[in-house]
């Protein structure tokens, strides 16, 4: 039997903690590179470090620190049009590239051409509650285009409520804080699943329960009732105290947002002055 000797294993701790060398660095891109193509994945963009999810603003002003080269040409196009990603697939998913958005975040018409999406190795389905996910079932260049070609099938829409824009209310509220908490009559309590020493046969069926109370109003023992009483300045002064931009009944979170809005407008516009256009040209005959 060997003795394990102490001051070896503080070596190794302290050999683990060390700041990697430059040398150590390029290695480790080298291995990691040729892993990436070994799985058929495009290079690895300088700097990228994926996260679970980033605010809209962050991740338009520095793509590639949070996507993977697959997703980005699909990204900016969905972005161009007004439609905010939640997340993305990274080098985790081998063998596909997908796109996820929020299913509320959607127009009418998004919702409708998503529903239509469709082709040999198009996949779509649901990896979080409320989100929608399409991709191909291939990585690289190919997989880059074809999830580009499907992004294209989109439409320009106006930008979303609560990540882009909220109502005066809300915004009262959530900002300002104009509001009462209220005992909540629909209250019900829950146990939390790891509290209840249920056989496993049980505890899956518990915590799909458990999920779906803490995502209603049940869950909550209180609720916020709006106050107009507590305003205490002009709305125009308390959303230029924020940052953020009051117009025609709308609180945009940031000047990010608005500026998409507008070129939603824009968009709009152009359509409405092409369709003039033309019914004018028609009556002319």
């Amino acid at each position: 039997m060997s003795v394990i000797d102490d001051s070896q294993i503080f070596e190794d701790i302290e050999f683990a903690f060390q700041e990697p060398t430059q040398e150590e660095i390029e290695k480790r891109k080298k291995e990691r590179a040729k892993e990436l193509e070994r799985m058929g994945f495009l290079p690895e963009n300088e700097g990228y470090s994926e996260t679970m999810t980033s605010p809209q603003e962050m991740v338009e002003a520095n793509p590639r620190r949070y996507i993977i080269e697959e997703c980005i040409p699909a990204c900016l196009e969905l972005w161009n049009k007004n439609i905010y990603t939640f997340m993305v697939s990274d080098h985790l998913n081998e063998g596909m590239c997908w796109i996820e958005v929020i299913e509320d975040n959607l127009s009418g018409e998004n919702k409708e051409i998503y529903n239509q999406l469709f082709g040999h190795d198009v996949v779509k389905f649901s990896y979080h509650s409320g989100a929608l996910n399409f991709g191909v079932e291939c990585v690289g260049k190919v997989g880059q285009e074809k999830l580009l070609e499907l992004a294209k099938q989109f439409k320009m829409q106006d930008v979303p409520y609560n990540q882009a824009y909220v109502s005066v209310q809300d915004f009262l509220m959530n900002y300002c804080g104009c509001y009462d908490e209220v005992p909540n009559s629909n209250y019900r309590d829950m146990k939390s699943p790891w509290s209840m020493g249920l056989p496993l046969n049980e505890l899956n069926e518990y915590l799909k329960k458990y999920d779906a109370w803490q995502e209603s109003i049940e869950s909550k023992k209180t609720l916020k009732q709006f106050n107009a009483n507590k305003i205490i300045k002009p709305i125009e002064e308390l959303v230029t105290e924020h940052n953020m931009i009051f117009e025609d009944d709308r609180v945009y979170l940031s000047e990010f947002h608005y500026k998409k809005h507008q070129n939603y407008l824009n968009y709009i516009n152009k359509i409405n002055d092409v369709n003039l256009s033309e019914s004018t040209s028609n009556f002319k005959r």
